[in-house]
């Protein structure tokens, strides 16, 4: 039995989680069915069995517009997508360039009714919360692989992204990005002003042309990570269906997920090594980038603080954006942001 630095019980906390999640996944496959009627999770099941050649069985996650199904032999997976999140797939393929070896390979079958389907390779291993027990015993032994690949992961596209990628302009970047922190530097609390200033400071310099401009993925959960329960090796990364286009670094935020967890006595909670953790992380993503001066390492911190406060510093209810939060949220205070 795990315990956080306040004695909070890890395993009950686990085991409340994993029953709330059952129900959360058999709810959104509802959902889905209901609001892609009349396409049944039936027809969708003998739709995969056909382009597998075998039984599937739904994925223990699955996202909001989609369903997912596993071949029974796991090497296979099959999606159908709403139509309004149909996936691109010119723009996947360099992802899977950039991110090589850590992204399932994705090819568009067909149509089922109005959702369309698609197949992919099964990165194997599990979502990193089924295995956070495993990989936090005997000292993290095991997270300690976790970050390291997560690092390695982090750092690929500094190389691998492809030349031909499309863009889009540096200068409408520039510009997005100046406009929303100008709202954030107004709207946050009056603590917050100075990094934000800092981060307007910076922004020229982010989209200058010899910074790369990479894919990323803005949603890094513990759900998109897959883990070997063994090792401690991450298996691949899932969902890139949000991912965007920005400066390399601005979706290094996604290290917090790994650092700590969230509890039901007292919310989020750093592991106790965190610092260490971070500090391996970091060591082992500047020498995956094959060195880096300082200049690069501060460009790198603005473009996470960057994404940290994007991501956190407004408030999303059902897909809209609304203005700044008053007090940011637990990803962001308790994140070294200041």
């Amino acid at each position: 039995m795990l315990a956080d630095q306040q004695g909070c019980d890890y395993s009950a906390y686990d085991r409340y989680a994993a029953q709330a999640y059952h129900i959360v996944v058999c709810g959104a496959i509802s959902r889905f069915f209901k609001n892609n009627a009349p396409t049944t999770q039936q027809q969708c099941d003998l739709k995969a069995e056909q382009y597998t050649g075998m039984f599937v069985y739904a994925a223990p996650v699955q996202g909001g517009d989609s369903y997912t199904v596993i071949s029974s032999d796991e090497t296979c997976v099959v999606q159908s997508r709403a139509g309004y999140s149909a996936l691109d797939i010119d723009f996947l393929k360099c992802v899977e360039q950039a991110y090589d070896g850590l992204t399932p390979r994705h090819q568009f079958v067909g149509n089922l009714g109005k959702l369309h389907v698609y197949t992919m390779g099964n990165v194997g291993g599990v979502a990193m919360y089924l295995a956070r027990n495993k990989l936090n015993e005997n000292d993290f032994s095991l997270l300690k692989h976790t970050v390291k690949d997560f690092a390695r992961f982090f750092a690929s596209p500094w190389s691998k992204t492809p030349s031909q990628m499309p863009c889009p302009s540096r200068a409408s970047l520039l510009s997005d990005y100046s406009m929303e922190l100008s709202q954030l530097q107004t709207g946050l609390p009056e603590r917050f002003r100075p990094t934000v200033d800092y981060l307007i400071s910076m922004l020229p310099n982010l989209l200058a042309a010899n910074w790369p401009l990479v894919p990323n993925h803005t949603d890094l959960l513990e759900n998109d990570v897959h883990v070997c329960k063994e090792t401690g090796h991450i298996a691949g990364i899932c969902d890139w269906m949000d991912t965007t286009i920005g400066p390399f670094g601005m979706s290094l935020g996604g290290l917090e997920t790994m650092l700590g967890k969230r509890t039901m006595s007292w919310g989020w909670r750093y592991h106790p090594n965190q610092r260490k953790l971070r500090n391996l992380f970091w060591e082992t993503f500047y020498e995956a980038m094959g060195g880096v001066s300082e200049e690069q390492k501060e460009l790198i911190d603005a473009a996470r603080l960057v994404g940290l406060f994007l991501a956190n510093g407004f408030e999303w209810k059902m897909g809209l954006r609304y203005p700044p939060v008053k007090e940011m949220t637990i990803c962001v205070t308790s994140r070294r942001l200041l």
